[in-house]
Protein backbone atom coordinates (compact mmCIF):
# COMPACT_ATOMS: atom_id res chain seq x y z
CA UNK A 1 0.00 0.00 0.00
CA UNK A 2 1.12 3.44 -0.82
CA UNK A 3 0.32 6.36 0.77
CA UNK A 4 2.61 9.89 1.61
CA UNK A 5 -0.02 10.80 4.73
CA UNK A 6 -0.54 9.99 8.08
CA UNK A 7 -3.47 11.48 10.25
CA UNK A 8 -4.15 10.75 14.15
CA UNK A 9 -7.30 11.34 15.22
CA UNK A 10 -8.94 10.54 18.92
CA UNK A 11 -11.14 12.09 21.33
CA UNK A 12 -12.65 10.90 24.77
CA UNK A 13 -16.00 12.59 25.86
CA UNK A 14 -14.37 13.05 29.33
CA UNK A 15 -11.40 14.99 28.03
CA UNK A 16 -10.36 16.62 25.17
CA UNK A 17 -9.46 15.86 21.15
CA UNK A 18 -5.69 15.20 19.45
CA UNK A 19 -6.12 15.24 15.99
CA UNK A 20 -3.24 16.10 13.89
CA UNK A 21 -1.68 14.96 10.13
CA UNK A 22 1.74 14.80 8.37
CA UNK A 23 2.97 17.84 6.39
CA UNK A 24 3.72 16.80 3.23
CA UNK A 25 7.07 17.63 3.22
CA UNK A 26 10.59 15.69 4.16
CA UNK A 27 9.53 16.10 7.25
CA UNK A 28 6.19 14.47 7.32
CA UNK A 29 7.55 12.01 4.50
CA UNK A 30 9.63 10.71 7.58
CA UNK A 31 6.66 9.89 9.87
CA UNK A 32 5.18 8.29 7.01
CA UNK A 33 8.52 6.01 6.49
CA UNK A 34 8.92 5.21 9.85
CA UNK A 35 5.25 4.32 10.35
CA UNK A 36 5.33 1.78 7.55
CA UNK A 37 8.05 0.03 8.16
CA UNK A 38 10.34 1.18 5.39
CA UNK A 39 13.06 2.85 8.36
CA UNK A 40 13.72 2.52 11.58
CA UNK A 41 14.97 6.23 12.21
CA UNK A 42 12.49 7.49 14.75
CA UNK A 43 11.18 11.15 13.28
CA UNK A 44 11.02 14.01 15.29
CA UNK A 45 7.84 15.22 16.07
CA UNK A 46 8.53 19.01 16.10
CA UNK A 47 8.15 20.14 12.30
CA UNK A 48 5.97 17.17 10.89
CA UNK A 49 2.69 17.79 11.55
CA UNK A 50 -0.18 20.37 11.73
CA UNK A 51 -2.98 20.56 13.88
CA UNK A 52 -6.64 19.77 13.12
CA UNK A 53 -8.98 22.79 13.52
CA UNK A 54 -10.24 20.85 16.11
CA UNK A 55 -7.78 19.75 17.98
CA UNK A 56 -7.32 20.82 21.64
CA UNK A 57 -4.85 18.45 23.25
CA UNK A 58 -2.14 19.10 25.12
CA UNK A 59 -0.16 16.38 23.33
CA UNK A 60 0.16 18.55 19.87
CA UNK A 61 1.78 21.27 22.27
CA UNK A 62 4.51 19.55 23.67
CA UNK A 63 6.17 17.74 20.52
CA UNK A 64 9.53 18.67 21.74
CA UNK A 65 9.32 16.08 24.63
CA UNK A 66 7.58 13.43 22.93
CA UNK A 67 9.25 9.67 22.71
CA UNK A 68 10.90 7.37 25.18
CA UNK A 69 13.54 9.87 26.49
CA UNK A 70 11.42 12.60 26.08
CA UNK A 71 13.76 13.42 22.53
CA UNK A 72 11.00 14.80 20.39
CA UNK A 73 10.77 11.88 18.59
CA UNK A 74 7.76 10.19 17.16
CA UNK A 75 7.24 6.16 18.34
CA UNK A 76 8.39 4.58 21.11
CA UNK A 77 11.08 2.45 19.80
CA UNK A 78 8.92 -0.78 19.84
CA UNK A 79 8.47 -1.12 15.61
CA UNK A 80 6.42 -4.34 15.71
CA UNK A 81 2.96 -2.62 16.97
CA UNK A 82 4.55 1.74 16.69
CA UNK A 83 0.64 2.93 15.40
CA UNK A 84 -1.14 1.94 18.68
CA UNK A 85 2.00 1.65 21.19
CA UNK A 86 2.67 5.12 21.77
CA UNK A 87 3.36 6.43 18.47
CA UNK A 88 2.97 10.03 20.34
CA UNK A 89 3.50 10.94 23.87
CA UNK A 90 4.99 12.79 26.43
CA UNK A 91 4.44 12.66 30.06
CA UNK A 92 1.39 13.17 31.23
CA UNK A 93 -0.11 13.24 28.10
CA UNK A 94 -0.53 10.06 25.45
CA UNK A 95 -1.97 7.89 22.32
CA UNK A 96 -2.05 4.94 23.26
CA UNK A 97 -4.26 1.79 22.37
CA UNK A 98 -3.39 -1.45 24.58
CA UNK A 99 -4.54 -4.58 22.61
CA UNK A 100 -6.66 -6.05 25.23
CA UNK A 101 -8.88 -2.23 25.53
CA UNK A 102 -7.87 -2.08 29.18
CA UNK A 103 -5.74 1.30 29.02
CA UNK A 104 -6.84 3.10 26.22
CA UNK A 105 -5.27 6.79 26.45
CA UNK A 106 -5.75 9.79 24.69
CA UNK A 107 -3.78 13.11 25.89
CA UNK A 108 -4.23 11.58 28.87
CA UNK A 109 -2.19 9.16 31.30
CA UNK A 110 -3.99 7.35 33.28
CA UNK A 111 -6.98 4.97 31.73
CA UNK A 112 -9.90 6.86 32.13
CA UNK A 113 -13.54 5.42 31.58
CA UNK A 114 -14.11 5.03 27.96
CA UNK A 115 -17.42 6.30 27.04
CA UNK A 116 -19.80 6.13 24.23
CA UNK A 117 -18.49 7.77 21.11
CA UNK A 118 -15.37 7.67 22.27
CA UNK A 119 -12.78 7.03 19.11
CA UNK A 120 -9.05 6.46 18.32
CA UNK A 121 -8.62 6.71 14.27
CA UNK A 122 -5.25 6.54 11.90
CA UNK A 123 -6.07 7.54 8.22
CA UNK A 124 -3.64 6.97 5.55
CA UNK A 125 -3.66 9.25 2.21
Amino acid sequence: MSFTQLRFHCSKQQGRTFHVTTVTNSTGEAVVQYFSGQTNVQPDACGSFVRMENDDSKLAGACDQWGYWDDGKWGWRRRRDSLYYFPAGCYPYYWYLRTDGLDLRCDDHYHTEVCTGDFWKVFVR
